[in-house]
């Protein structure tokens, strides 16, 4: 936790989210920080971009943003001078994106692939998992996995992977050695009890998503998670009424409260044009 300009920030599975503030209808709120969006902004021509998700369970999340009549003007190659605000801002857009892969996947267990041998090549780790999830996958059609890579002191990788319920260890054992000869293979479900596992899995995979950003190896850029194609991520469009186009963080706020009975987290940007909201603490 940390404070600034008299706000709490709280630091949860990758988004930096400010502590809401009860109000009237029972919903928690992202304080007046979240009541200023909008006001001034809406009457230029733009619309309101509101996307919620409903991964069951009560996990529900939503986000909005304001977008102009007119897009911005962009900088040149090499030219922008807000290189760190990019950077922090495709860190937050990887780890938004494994998140809804793994609660839209219902996965509960997690699998780690590690070798025996010191395999410091990105490309061949990559290789290998290719290989392993096409074997697994023809004996298997509907396995589901979502994998992030974790680079050990050594230089040498090794796959955490979150899959959906309980595992034929055996066979995952067996394919994966047929792959890379000397291997092992460990499954289990997030450790902690009365944890919800989805979420467990979304801080863990996070966790050492985010260290691959650390490294500053940009050769990773469009490597850095791989899921099974096709996971049917929900999504749903919500029109913004004309008469709370003036207010609407406070529209949000109330829809979550209504649809998963409460809400968690808020996140507001600081200019007020974009907020993020979940029903989980």
């Amino acid at each position: 936790m940390r404070q600034e300009d008299g706000r709490v920030f709280a630091v949860d599975q990758g988004e930096q989210v400010a502590s809401p503030k009860p109000c009237a209808s029972g919903a928690r709120r992202g304080g007046a920080a979240a009541l200023r969006l909008d006001k001034r902004t809406y009457l230029d021509g733009g619309r309101h971009s509101v996307i919620l998700r409903d991964y069951g369970g009560g996990l529900i999340e939503v986000g909005w943003s304001f977008v102009p009549a007119l897009a911005p003007s962009k900088a040149g190659r090499g030219q922008s001078t807000e290189r760190d605000a990019h950077e922090d801002r495709a860190v937050r857009r990887a780890r938004s994106r494994l998140r809804q892969l793994i609660l839209a996947a219902q996965v509960n267990h997690l699998l780690t692939l590690t070798y025996r041998d010191n395999v410091t090549d990105y490309r061949q780790a990559c290789a290998d998992l290719g290989r392993f999830v096409r074997r697994l996958r023809s004996k298997l059609p509907g396995w589901l996995y979502v994998a992030v890579a974790e680079q050990q002191a050594r230089g040498a990788w090794h796959w955490h992977i979150a899959v959906k319920g309980r595992q034929d260890v055996n066979l995952l054992r067996a394919e994966w050695r047929a792959v890379v000869g000397e291997g092992n293979i460990d499954v289990e479900p997030p450790k902690g009890r009365g944890v919800n596992r989805r979420l467990a899995l979304v801080k863990y995979l996070g966790k050492y998503l985010a260290k691959t950003f650390e490294s500053g190896d940009r050769a990773l850029n469009a490597h850095r998670y791989r899921a099974t194609r096709g996971i049917n991520l929900p999504f749903e469009s919500i029109i913004v009424p004309p008469e709370s186009r003036g207010e609407v963080s406070r529209y949000v706020l109330d829809l979550l409260h209504q649809r998963a009975g409460g809400v968690g987290f808020v996140w507001v940007d600081p200019k007020g044009m974009a907020g993020w909201a979940c029903s989980w603490g």
